[in-house]
């Protein structure tokens, strides 16, 4: 079950073992962590957070090893900046570890059972992202559905071309320490949107080439013509033999390709891009009933369509037609 991220706001120091995890355990249930024993018995540690709306930046510096796991999932997406020192991380699901070093940056999503290790006398910067947002503004900038999980390799963030991103959160921490609370709401937002279009724009992630585009990037010809008979067939049955057809391959192969390319299924893509189609729906007002719109997009089950759609959107599809009547009504009495 995904879990809530709880709201931390604030500054704080601590120096002892029992501090560091109470402080630590501020960001929600879904992180277990431990402080290990020092031979020195130097914990000194300090972390602040800054809410960005949705978003938000944490800036923290420890003496002492930290080591935590990932008790639950959560639908959010950390962008982590290591500063000095170094993050070790281990996916216990796919047997893989990997490391941060200082002047890299890095995603980090928080999958069930994945460790992280951070060594004594680091200090990181962390930009926290519900995958829902990054879902929401990708779609939005490109027309696109957002087909793949967002993913960044470690990348030294100190060239040119890369530091966009990290300048913008820490600008954005100096403006909001500073700012008065009429101020920091519209500040808030501001840096947001900016934040979110240097994160797609200035870093080499995986949908780099879609951002820039508007499509997805190289890959081969049996996969985009399975991926334009998708598109084409929202609305109608699909069969996985269908799909494979439609491409020229067999139904192996075409799995293949999309594992490779698309980290997905094809039956996984095919449904992003039905959520993507509601979402344009309801966004504009025009449908008519929920009901309706699933059944219409082969969901045939309304109330697991309505889940489908709050896990990727963050609000229900119920919420999202009412938001935008809304504003359409408030835009007519406007113009009148």
């Amino acid at each position: 079950m995904l879990q809530k991220v709880v709201e931390y706001i604030g500054s704080f120091e601590a120096f002892s073992r029992d501090a560091i995890v109470q402080h630590l355990d501020a960001f929600g249930s879904n992180w277990k962590w431990t402080v290990p024993r020092e031979e020195s018995g130097d914990y000194v540690f300090h972390i602040a957070r800054q809410p960005l709306q949705s978003t938000s930046i944490v800036h923290a510096a420890h003496s002492s090893r930290l080591d935590g796991v990932v008790v639950h999932d959560v639908s959010q997406v950390c962008i982590v900046f290591v500063l000095a020192g170094e993050v070790e991380i281990y996916d216990r699901r796919a047997r893989q570890a990997s490391s941060i070093s200082a002047g890299q940056v890095a995603s980090i999503k928080g999958k069930a059972g994945r460790q992280l290790h951070i060594e004594p006398h680091s200090s990181w910067l962390v930009f926290q992202v519900p995958e829902s947002k990054l879902r929401r503004y990708f779609e939005e900038l490109t027309g696109k559905p957002y087909v793949q999980e967002f993913a960044l390799q470690p990348t030294d963030f100190r060239k040119s071309d890369t530091q966009g991103l990290y300048h913008t959160l820490r600008h954005a921490e100096e403006d909001l320490k500073a700012a008065t609370p009429a101020e920091r709401a519209l500040l808030a937002r501001a840096y947001k949107e900016l934040a979110l279009i240097k994160l797609f724009a200035t870093l080499p992630h995986n949908l780099k080439d879609a951002f820039d585009r508007g499509a997805l990037g190289a890959a081969p010809r049996q996969l985009l013509k399975a991926e334009a008979f998708l598109r084409d067939n929202l609305y109608n049955p699909v069969t996985l033999k269908g799909i494979a057809n439609a491409a020229g391959c067999s139904s192996r192969a075409l799995q293949r390709m999309f594992h490779t390319y698309r980290a997905r299924t094809p039956m996984g893509i095919l449904c992003n891009y039905r959520l993507a189609a509601a979402h344009g729906t309801l966004k504009s007002g025009l449908a008519e009933s929920i009901t309706d719109l699933a059944m219409s997009l082969q969901f045939s089950n309304p109330g697991r369509f309505s889940v489908l759609y709050r896990s990727v959107y963050g609000l229900s599809p119920s919420s999202e037609l009412r938001n935008a009547r809304k504003r359409e009504d408030e835009n007519s009495r406007a113009i009148d």
